[in-house]
């Protein structure tokens, strides 16, 4: 089977999920120097940069799902980098909201540029590459579910971790999202690995080492505070 242009930049997609891996093996490794867990502006700089990365990804792909959220995940992790900044510098939570709706607008005329151009007006919500069409996509419906739910999970992670770093008016990470994290990419990993979908995988798959780290590293941290 030809292979068309959406097909010959999917490899792009491996190259986020490869960026995304990274920031958490940087992550990793910064926070055994320090025996505690840390996250600091360069794992968010790292994500910024896989979130742009893999909107380009989904957005040639025809993705619309993935690319909504990895938009959204960009937005978060710009805002997690400006709550790092001097309180006087950091923007309204108003202007955060504003830019989720305006990156939102763009993707969805992006998809529907692309339908008018290319599928005669018909809304395409997610593109399978040509080349796995011969795999099968039978999968029971239990199987689905789990991945949604998972999926779901390891989409979230990021919002409640927003959600809790505009209560603290800093940027704040703590155990629920490596919980959700590893729950989240333990299910979207077994998901994605039954679907035959390798670019999908790598990024919960590679994680789950070092959200395990981290939870263990935040309990050995509680553990030698409270002794001390």
């Amino acid at each position: 089977m030809d292979l068309d242009w959406r097909d010959i930049l999917y490899p792009m997609g491996f190259i986020a999920n490869f960026i995304f891996a990274l920031r958490f093996a940087y992550q990793w490794f910064h926070s055994e120097l320090k025996q505690k867990s840390i996250v600091d502006a360069r794992f968010w700089q790292i994500s910024l940069f896989g979130n742009f990365i893999m909107v380009c990804h989904t957005m040639a792909q025809l993705q619309f799902g993935v690319c909504v959220i990895q938009c959204w995940n960009g937005i978060i992790s710009w805002r997690n980098l400006n709550l790092m900044r001097d309180p006087k510098n950091q923007a309204r939570l108003s202007t955060v909201l504003a830019l989720l709706f305006i990156t939102s607008f763009v993707i969805i005329s992006g998809f529907l540029i692309q339908s008018w151009l290319f599928y005669d007006g018909k809304f395409v919500w997610a593109r399978a590459p040509t080349f796995f069409s011969d795999i099968p996509k039978d999968l029971p419906l239990y199987w689905h579910l789990l991945g949604i739910l998972g999926v779901t999970l390891f989409a979230c992670r990021f919002w409640v971790q927003w959600w809790r770093s505009e209560m603290h008016q800093k940027s704040h990470v703590g155990r629920t999202f490596w919980w959700i994290s590893l729950i989240g990419g333990g299910l979207s990993a077994v998901y994605f690995i039954n679907l035959a979908d390798p670019v999908n995988f790598i990024g919960p798959g590679l994680g789950l080492i070092p959200y395990m780290r981290n939870l263990m590293l935040i309990k050995k941290h509680k553990t030698r505070v409270a002794q001390s």
